[in-house]
């Protein structure tokens, strides 16, 4: 039978209820609508997920969509049912402000400034375009977020679980053989006890991940058990998952694809951005701009369709577009005009 339903854990509906307010905050498609209805109407349980995580997102915008999601009731019926109002959810957004100055992590800002500031066990952590923040979490682990990213952190005293929702990310996961350190991408948890690892978005559900020390474990979220053996142990438990180990790198998107070993001077390049720097080594103009654009909100146009193809190497400093201008034009033979402040045209210099 095709009606049977699969039971959610709080785990999962915590994790898809986060993915749901990531998606309200850039605004739904309208079969999105249609999907969250249907994913609301399933559960209560699924409801009081979303409020929840809605109170930690502290986004008007998300709000005001949830206003439109839970309608206020009328007074006959807010004595007969336990729908929650407005003030329920400011209520708990306020309980959850509270915990933020409580119960505080240090973050630092890189290349902006680096004033501190205070970031609760359970909280979203985002950075702007052109933004990298370094964060010193709860149990000692580090995180490192790039450009235009987001994560939900969500430590408790048998747990650490974070769901990285859009962007990059790099964790140096502090030893702690009782709380398995857990990321979730797309559908897709990377688990480490005493590691480091890079993950990066590539679409909606793909990640691009990158171990950097120790060993970490891949699983897809919906179907992996909810033991980590093959973490303790020397041999690899098939039904665990996929173990990756320190030098590799893969696509992962429900399987591992394309994956293969890396020199520490790839992985260096690879992980440059943590220094400001990007490193291309002869990838085609177009791709290289695509890149540089995760950083900036200037944008380029190539007028010259050869152009698109043109291979370029070198290292580039983030943010920094007249220096790349320069070395388009002193080194590629590129010119360039800038059309609006935040719009640069690329054509080939004539000879």
């Amino acid at each position: 039978m095709n009606n049977i339903r699969q039971f959610s854990s709080k785990e999962d509906i915590q994790e898809q209820a986060c993915l749901w307010i990531s998606r309200l905050d850039r605004g739904l498609k309208s079969d999105e609508k249609t999907e969250l209805d249907a994913w609301l109407s399933e559960s209560n349980a699924h409801r009081q997920a979303l409020l929840d995580s809605a109170s930690l997102w502290d986004d008007m915008s998300v709000l005001n969509e949830l206003s439109g999601l839970f309608p206020q009731p009328t007074s006959r019926q807010s004595s007969k049912k336990g729908i929650m109002s407005k003030t329920a959810v400011w209520g708990i957004a306020a309980t959850f402000l509270v915990m933020a100055i409580a119960v505080g992590v240090v973050v630092q800002r890189t290349w902006l400034n680096s004033t501190p500031e205070f970031a609760a066990v359970m909280q979203k952590v985002q950075t702007g375009v052109g933004e990298q923040k370094n964060v010193t979490l709860a149990d000692g682990s580090k995180l490192h977020l790039n450009t235009n990213s987001v994560v939900t952190v969500d430590f408790s005293s048998t747990t650490r679980n974070i769901v990285l929702l859009k962007g990059e990310a790099h964790f140096e996961v502090a030893h702690d053989k009782s709380r398995p350190f857990s990321v979730t991408a797309g559908n897709n948890t990377v688990t480490a006890v005493g590691t480091a690892f890079n993950m990066q978005y590539v679409d909606d559900n793909a990640f691009e991940l990158v171990v950097t020390d120790g060993k970490v474990l891949v699983k897809d979220r919906f179907k992996a058990s909810s033991s980590n053996e093959s973490l303790f142990t020397k041999r690899p438990v098939a039904e665990e998952g996929l173990l990756m180990f320190a030098g590799e790198k893969a696509t992962v998107q429900g399987k591992v694809e394309a994956r293969e070993s890396m020199s520490q001077n790839d992985i260096d390049d690879d992980l440059a951005w943590q220094q400001g720097m990007i490193v291309f080594k002869g990838e085609p103009l177009e791709a290289v701009l695509a890149e540089i654009g995760r950083y900036t909100p200037v944008r380029f146009n190539i007028s010259d369709e050869s152009l698109r193809k043109r291979r370029v190497a070198g290292y580039f400093k983030v943010g920094d577009i007249d220096g790349l201008l320069s070395a388009l034009k002193s080194s590629f033979n590129i010119n360039y005009e800038k059309v609006t402040e935040t719009s640069i045209e690329l054509k080939l210099a004539k000879s």
